[in-house]
Formats: C-alpha cells, structure tokens, sequence
C-alpha cells in the first residue's frame, strides 16, 4: 500500500513531491516525481514517454491496460535513479492506464498511481489489413514490422511519398508507426541495438537510423552523385545506398551501391540477336563496406566480377536509375543488385543479382566469385566455371528477391519468376507466370545445388512482378513471405499495371514437407491499392 501521497495530476502528467512504502520496518522507497507525456515527435504518434525519479536506484516495469487488455514490460535491466522509457504497443483511438512498478535491489517496491493516455486515430491514408488465416500456436512470436511502398487511388493516382514504417500484431491491427518528412521509408529493419534503419526515396542516397519514438540517431548520405551535403549527417564517397546493407560483426556497413561504366559494343535489344550494338552507359552494383564514421574500408565492384558482356531480361531497362544518373544517361540496368547477407565462417558475402537471375557468392579476402546459383544460359568461360550443377529436382529463379539464411545453412529466396527464360528465348506469358518462396541447398565441395523446399505454385498461387520478401523464423521454424508487389484484374488474372490492381499480403506457413499456413495478413482494398517492400518479425517493439 501507499504509506503517503502528495501529488498533482494534470491531462497526462504526474508529479509527486514524496511517497513510499515498505514492508515491516524497511524504509519506504521514494518517487519524487513521475509523469506520462505523449511522444512529442509527431512520426511516432502511437507511444508515449514515463518519466520516474526515485531516491534509490531502481528497475522500472510499466503495467499497460486499456478496455480489452493488459500486458507488462521491463525495458531495461539497468538500475537507475531516473528513469525515462518509451511506452510502445498502444493501438490508435484507445484510452490507456499506464502504472510504472519500481524494484530496488533490495526487493523493496512502490508503483505509481494509474495515468491515462489517450492515442489518435490512424491516419486516413492508412490501409486496412485483413487477417484470413491466424494460429498463434505455430506463430513465430512477435510482431511484423513492414514499410508502405506504394499506395495509388482508383483513377491510378500514386502517392509515393511520406509513406510510412509500420508494425502490427498477429490480428492485422497498428501497434507503432513511423510517417518520415518529405520522402519514402524503403527498406526497414531493426538494428542489434535496437533501433530502426531505413533507406530512402526518392534518390537511393540515404541511410536513416531512429530510435523507436522516431528520433533521428544518425544520418549516412552518398557523395557520389550528391550536389550538396546534409546537415548533420555522415558523408560516404560511393554513387548510392540502393536496396540492402548488412551490419558486419566487426560494426561495419556493407552497403549496395552503383557505378557507371561506357561499355562499348553493347546490346541495344534483348529479343532480337541480330539487333545492332553500339557504346551504352551501364550501371553496376559496387558492394561498399564502411565504418561508422562513413570511411570505406573496401570495395567490391561486378563489372569486375561477372561478365559485363551477359545480359538477361530487364539488364538493358533504364527506368530504375534515370533520376540519379541523369535522363540524358539513358543507364542501362545490367544487375539490379537487391540483396545481400554476410557469411561470416569464410568472411563472403552472398548477393542477390536478380537482373542477371543469379545469385553469387564472392569472397571478401581475394574479391575471387565463389560460386553462380542461377540457370546456365549464356554463361561463357570463366564465369561457366563457377556454375553450380542442379541436383535432383530443381528449378531456377528468374528476377528475384530478399537471399536469406535458414538453421541448416540453406538460402531462402523470393522467386518473382519474370519471364523464367533467358534471351533470346520466349518469355512466359503473363497469364501464366507465378512467384515462389524456394530454399537452395549449396554444398561447395561438389559445386552442386539442391532444392528442399518450396512454396508456390503448386501450394499457392501468386505472382509479383516486383518487390518481395522471405525469412525463416528460428524458433517455430516458419517462413514469412511477403508478395509485395501483384498486379491484377476484376477476375484476379495477372494483368499488366496499366490495367491491373495492386495488392500486397504478408503471409507465414510451415518450414515443412507440405507447408501449411498459419497466418496471413492482406492489404486489398476496393479503392485503394498497396505495395509492401519487405518484411520480418521482431520479438518485441523493445530493444
């Protein structure tokens, strides 16, 4: 019980001049102050802020209810004397009761009166997910953290910027988001310490990190390209951040970046061989890694790596890069690097190169290309050499996306499937084309690869041209995938944009034999239609 109070309670703020309590003849622990505000950062409207002072150090619990549930958290272990949290996980239009538990090391306790904190409604540019399929049983636990790619009205309207950073829970509803100033959060992930990091558009230039009340820790931009530098941000002298980065263990960034190079006698068409060649201005991926101070410590370029003279479908598209490298460039897209992992047994990054529909691994010691995941078209020698020979039955990814690592040392893949062929080979029609979740076996000695497991079409049937996403979940051994980016019409029949609907869902089934599904989340709405990027499960909104 409370031995004394004296307090003044304003809308959402609490200040107690002195109060404890104790048990027998201890003596009482003391709050000289605690008090509840909103996140004054209008990005992150769904969070708050508890404040607490005690006269001994203390660990602070927060206790959350509001009409339907309850739940505790501690978000840190560390014994202080001021205490200064987030409070994270509230969902929009909700009256909240916040009540922080505070323990010394002693076991002595005390809490705080109950305080009340209202949230806002979402934004009306918000989607609305729909959950079809739920069984928190065989859930990976969690929540899903996800970015808002795109959103374009019924007449065909896009908006593509301001959009946002989102996290729900396992009934589609909003627990956190994030709405940036004046450009589009693309690729979101949380960082080991906790916060989140995104990269930007428009421009493929910055890497922003933010701590879970949305504010800015650290900016990195890209010089190369750029005209001006950002205030209060890290500069790095590459061309671009572009898709992916991966923290290393040792602190570093590796980053995708780009390059142009004039490759003379190139390709002018993709379906006709015998069309003329002439010079072109070609873009490459440059894998950079840097410190955090934003100095690159190395550099690992594909025109040096792969045959710049190899083309697929969608190597000679030059809409992707016209507004960096400029529309008189007229830059030909020759890899479209999307992803990359670390491989820290041998110190190797693996790549996705969807418009080269391979996947690489190079060493990051000697620069030397490990080995070429991908069908064998039009590989000449020495790149042939490096070719791994398909085991049992297999079948190769065109165009994909987001290579990712399971328990077993395998590589999960988001398969978009354009075309599935090479030129001057016929594409798939469209009417027929599907995306697949397919995980790759690669065993290095025998140069060989297997594949043990798949999802679509056989299972499911669904289609993104673009975009896309897949994890595997640790411990319920799940996949989450994420077809980002389908195009349809009225009849649910792969259609060209021009005259298709765009939808996205998040869906998470089992790493098994015959996969089942155990949850999805859709973003279709009549009027409005959506785009996701990429996605994963976090364990808690806490660091």
């Amino acid at each position: 019980m409370f031995c004394s109070r004296i307090f003044f309670l304003g809308m959402v703020c609490l200040s107690l001049v002195s109060f404890g309590c104790s048990t027998g003849s201890q003596t009482p622990l003391t709050i000289s102050e605690a008090s509840l505000i909103a996140n004054p950062n209008p990005a992150v409207p769904l969070a708050a802020i508890m404040r607490v002072t005690t006269d001994v150090p203390t660990k602070l619990t927060l206790n959350i209810s509001d009409a339907e549930q309850n739940w505790s958290v501690t978000p840190s272990q560390v014994m202080t004397l001021n205490h200064e949290v987030p409070v994270l996980g509230l969902k929009s239009e909700r009256t909240y009761n916040v009540i922080a538990v505070l323990e010394d090391m002693d076991g002595r306790s005390i809490e705080t009166p109950a305080q009340a904190f209202e949230t806002p409604p979402l934004p009306n540019t918000f989607p609305t997910p729909t959950i079809n399929v739920r069984d928190p049983s065989r859930m990976e636990p969690g929540f899903t953290l996800f970015n808002v790619n795109g959103r374009w009205e019924a007449d065909g309207t896009a908006t593509l910027e301001n959009l946002p950073a989102v996290v729900v829970d396992d009934q589609g509803e909003f627990i956190w988001y994030y709405i940036p100033d004046g450009h589009r959060v693309h690729d979101v992930r949380r960082l080991k310490n906790g916060n989140m990091a995104y990269t930007v558009l428009p421009g493929h230039n910055q890497l922003i990190e933010i701590d879970m009340l949305g504010n800015v820790q650290r900016k990195f931009h890209m010089t190369g390209m750029a005209e001006e530098s950002i205030e209060g941000s890290i500069s790095v002298g590459t061309d671009s951040l572009h898709h992916d980065y991966v923290e290393l263990p040792n602190g570093n960034l590796l980053l995708l970046s780009s390059e142009s190079r004039v490759i003379e006698n190139w390709y002018t068409s993709e379906t006709d061989p015998n069309a003329p060649r002439s010079p072109a201005n070609v873009i490459g991926d440059v894998i950079v890694e840097i410190t955090q101070d934003g100095e690159i410590i190395n550099e690992w370029k594909l025109f040096d790596i792969l045959d710049p003279y190899r083309i697929a479908y969608n190597s000679t598209a030059e809409n992707f890069w016209r507004n960096h490298y400029g529309e008189a460039a007229k830059s030909k897209d020759w890899t479209h690097g999307n992803a990359i992992i670390y491989e820290e047994s041998d110190h190797s990054f693996v790549m996705s190169v969807p418009y080269q529909d391979a996947v690489i691994k190079v060493s990051m010691d000697t620069g030397e290309l490990v080995w070429i995941l991908g069908n064998h078209d039009n590989w000449n020698e020495p790149w042939s050499d490096k070719l791994l020979t398909p085991v049992g039955e297999l079948e190769w990814s065109y165009k994909h996306h987001a290579i990712t690592h399971t328990e077993n040392g395998t590589y999960l893949l988001f398969d978009n499937g354009v075309a599935r062929s090479s030129p001057y080979d016929e594409k798939m029609t469209l009417t027929d084309s599907y995306s697949r979740a397919v995980e790759y076996a690669v065993n290095e000695q025998t140069m060989e690869v297997s594949q043990p497991w798949v999802y679509g079409p056989n299972q499911e049937q669904f289609y993104a041209r673009y975009l896309g996403d897949v994890d595997w979940h640790e411990q319920s051994d799940t996949v989450l995938i994420n077809v980002g980016g389908a195009e349809t019409n009225s009849e649910g029949v792969n259609a060209p944009p021009a005259e298709a609907k765009r939808w996205a869902k998040i869906i998470e089934v089992t790493h098994t034999d015959e996969p089942e599904k155990v949850w999805e989340l859709d973003l279709q709405q009549p009027d409005t239609s959506w785009s996701i990027y990429r996605a994963e499960r976090i364990e808690s909104l806490y660091p």
